[in-house]
């Protein structure tokens, strides 16, 4: 496959019509090389343990891929109704984004901007998201009003859904100082899961972790195996272009049953999934299996979308 060509450190690029300049994952490469604009992290906070865990994600990210951070808070007008309840509110979002400015300032990580806004908390995050053109937003998968049983809280499960660009959803321990030790990747040979493998790559690159190619099949016939076999090797050989050992996995099933046992009995602590598959009947069955994987899945989930133009651009490592 095409991607495979590729070796990157800046994961997805988008091609732009700036003259002779490259829109990669966020960031802006001159290609005389006379100018670069960093990554952009969206970074939604609301005090939970979750989008804590979540800030700590992000900064080890950015430090991971030279990216600026910008925090937001959302004071919800639709929870608070008289002055007082907002300015309160106000207050505490300005105290956690400065924190977060204090974290990211004591890691050497630049902040573009820090925003209390108020409104929607999902419309304000979509809207934010486009007038920064974020790449990436990093959130935890439950907010400060998780109730018992939830998977997901709403905002992240909208924001999953709605947002054009790459989503991050955190679900970790504060005390994990690790990060990702295991990653998972699904393939299935689509663009979304070609981009996904090169970013898992990247990260199990990037964190020294293992990483495995999983692929389910729906029925154990040679062809569904020779195809399978064919998607994970190419996983195996974009790892092996990093260094890393990559093993594979292809089990029968239901796709999303079969990658969530997957994650319990390898020991995942992150996967790395395309959004939507091949063909159109595909990208509708991969994308409810990519929203499935984020909403129940025990560890983080990292949602590839390629809703822009994008592909892998070769970038030398130091």
């Amino acid at each position: 496959m095409q991607w495979l060509i590729y070796s990157t450190i800046s994961i997805f690029i988008s091609i732009a019509t700036l003259g002779n300049r490259l829109k990669c994952y966020g960031l802006i490469y001159n290609i005389e090389g006379s100018s670069m604009v960093k990554f952009q992290f969206l970074l939604p906070v609301d005090g939970s343990d979750y989008s804590r865990v979540a800030v700590k994600h992000a900064i080890r990210m950015a430090e991971m891929y030279n990216a600026e951070i910008s925090p937001i808070y959302v004071v919800d007008t639709r929870a608070h109704k008289d002055a007082k309840e907002l300015e309160e509110d106000t207050a505490i979002g300005q105290a956690l984004i400065d924190d977060v400015q204090d974290q990211c300032k004591s890691r050497g990580i630049g902040v573009l901007e820090a925003r209390v806004l108020t409104g929607s908390p999902f419309n304000e995050i979509i809207k934010e998201q486009k007038r920064i053109d974020a790449s990436v937003i990093i959130l935890g998968a439950y907010g400060a009003e998780r109730t018992e049983g939830e998977t997901i809280g709403s905002t992240a499960e909208r924001v999953l859904r709605g947002a054009r660009c790459h989503v991050l959803l955190v679900r970790d321990e504060l005390e994990n100082d690790q990060f990702y030790r295991s990653v998972l990747v699904p393939s299935d040979g689509s663009i979304d899961a070609g981009y996904a493998a090169t970013f898992a790559a990247s990260v199990a690159h990037r964190y020294h972790a293992d990483l495995m190619a999983c692929s389910v099949i729906r029925t154990g016939s040679e062809k569904d195996m020779l195809e399978a076999g064919r998607t994970t090797d190419d996983v195996v050989a974009l790892g092996k272009s990093k260094g890393i050992e990559t093993k594979t996995l292809i089990w029968e099933g239901k796709p999303a049953v079969e990658i969530l046992k997957a994650v319990g009995a390898k020991n995942i602590d992150l996967v790395v999934i395309g959004y939507t598959g091949k063909g159109r009947v595909s990208r509708w069955i991969l994308g409810s299996v990519s929203e499935k994987v984020a909403r129940t899945s025990p560890c983080s989930v990292f949602v590839v979308k390629s809703t822009r133009v994008e592909r892998v651009y070769t970038v030398k490592e130091n």
